[in-house]
């Protein structure tokens, strides 16, 4: 029952990790385009290779490439 139990917390806390957990959820609406496909086939892969289904509620968006190249703080 531990096994399972810390196989459940270690699956999460990496898909956690990766999902960015961190990050401010987008204003507007979300389109197909946005969504960070390799991201989410990623996090499904590990949680399918660890026998947990993961069900997502806000999927990852693709970083904007023009506000990522700003330093911290500038503008």
């Amino acid at each position: 029952m531990k096994l399972t139990s810390l196989t459940v917390l270690g699956a999460f806390c990496s898909a956690a990790g990766l999902a960015g957990c961190g990050t401010v959820a987008p204003s507007g609406p979300t389109s197909a385009d946005d969504v960070d496909h390799a991201k989410v086939n990623a996090i499904n892969s590990v949680a399918r290779r660890q026998g947990v289904q993961v069900h997502w509620i806000n999927l990852p968006q693709k970083l904007n490439t023009s506000s990522a190249s700003k330093p911290a703080g500038a503008g």
